[in-house]
């Protein structure tokens, strides 16, 4: 359901985007020692294990944060380990299976939930200062009423247009208050076409927040009680849009997408200068505005005349937990109340992982915003009447339904599956993998 938020987001502008995406390949700085590390719990000499994913630069910030919080904390030393998006989560879960999870470590809402219903997290309500916090986030880290996690901020999922190249190919940027999915497949079919050269209108996205905004504007929810909870009708029409958007030439041919994927957004065709559009979080705008050299603007989502909503929603870009298996939760809920809530480590972090969800300490650092944080505060400020709310955890499993997708999608594509017998199957092996 969409809820009028303009009195919550409209004086702190309290939302922006991440300045940098998650799916960089890094190296790993492994740390030793597991749950019994450091020097004798939180009376004495403290050695916490502080694990995330992202990239060189995330890692150059948090270490920053991180020495600062040292400075100020001079009995607890903080032993960072990071890795890349395709591995963290298989080394977080081997881990905490094994019994060496780090104290403190990030999830996303799509497997936060699963740790949670494993007894791997710690209660934080009682650990963490929320007062300040934006309560209907906040409750995104709740799994059964218990808060597991905190978020570390929230962006949106949005369309992203290469201004700079639809100009030099003559053409004009269409209303996007106005435009329908048709408008968006045959604008982007005409840059094809115009600019040529390996050049595309769009890329195919197999993100599921893609799919829950196209089925939010047809008044279906993504999940229903751990189930899927679109209709069949509704996902065919999307693996249809999708194998339009093929079929007319607005984005590489099936071989061309498959062979790109699920790409990081520094890889991705909008991010190199080869594509006029692009789906991305609104913290990867600083990203693709680097990685093109070129002007950027976000854009809101295409909706037909029937459309119940734009679909537009904000998420938690992350969230910190604590392990419950850590004897150091005191320590640990100090070191994420720090990262969460000091104006200093705020604006060090400033939005790369999501401007804060602590007001008071967002409205300190605001002004200070790099020029891309700037634009998508107030896209998302221009937006906040017609925001639903952000979504509740996902259910055990969600994590793997953007592969699903995708490898449906392709069937659709290769013409192996008509629409309906992918979205069909679809539907069939994700509920029997979720919840």
């Amino acid at each position: 359901m969409t809820s009028s938020r303009k009195h919550q987001w409209t004086s702190a502008r309290k939302l922006a985007p991440a300045l940098l995406t998650t799916g960089a390949l890094v190296l790993t700085t492994a740390a030793c020692g597991g749950g019994d590390s450091g020097g004798g719990g939180d009376d004495g000499p403290v050695t916490l294990r502080l694990s995330w994913w992202g990239n060189d630069v995330r890692q150059g910030l948090t270490a920053e944060a991180v020495a600062l919080f040292e400075e100020s904390h001079p009995d607890i030393t903080v032993e960072q380990e990071y890795a890349d998006w395709d591995s963290y989560y298989d080394r977080l879960t081997t881990q905490l299976a094994s019994g060496d999870a780090p104290d403190v470590f990030a999830t996303e809402i799509r497997r936060m939930g699963e740790f949670a219903t494993r007894g791997a997290l710690a209660d934080m309500s009682e650990l963490v200062e929320t007062g300040d916090m934006d309560p209907e986030i906040l409750t995104t880290g709740q799994v059964e009423g218990t808060q597991y996690a905190i978020p570390t901020g929230a962006n949106a999922f949005v369309i992203m247009a290469n201004t700079t190249l639809i100009e030099e190919a003559g053409l004009e940027l269409p209303d996007d208050t106005t435009w329908t999915w048709d408008d968006y497949r045959e604008f982007s079919a005409q840059v094809t076409e115009t600019v040529g050269d390996g050049t595309y209108g769009t890329q195919l996205s197999w993100n599921d927040a893609y799919l829950n905004i196209y089925a939010a504007q047809r008044g279906e929810s993504f999940y229903e009680d751990d189930q899927i909870g679109m209709s069949a009708e509704t996902v065919a029409d999307w693996f249809e849009y999708n194998n339009g958007l093929v079929e007319s030439g607005a984005t590489p041919d099936a071989s061309l997408s498959a062979e790109i994927g699920n790409t990081s957004v520094d890889q991705s065709l909008i991010s190199t200068g080869q594509g006029a559009f692009g789906m991305w979080w609104s913290n990867q705008l600083n990203a693709v505005t680097t990685g093109s050299g070129s002007e950027i603007e976000i854009l809101r989502w295409p909706q037909d005349s029937g459309a119940v909503s734009g679909g537009q929603f904000l998420q938690p870009t992350m969230y910190w937990n604590i392990a419950e298996s850590s004897g150091r939760k005191d320590a640990a809920a100090e070191l994420v109340d720090f990262l969460i809530n000091d104006p200093e480590a705020a604006a060090i972090l400033g939005s790369d992982r999501g401007l804060p969800i602590n007001g008071v300490v967002r409205e300190q650092i605001e002004a200070e915003l790099p020029e891309t944080d700037q634009q998508s505060l107030a896209f998302i400020d221009e937006l906040s009447n017609e925001l639903a709310d952000p979504p509740s955890v996902n259910p055990v499993g969600a994590g793997e339904i953007p592969d699903m997708l995708q490898r449906y999608g392709e069937e659709v594509n290769f013409g192996r599956l008509s629409p309906q017998e992918a979205a069909e199957a679809f539907i069939d092996e994700a509920n029997s993998s979720l919840g």
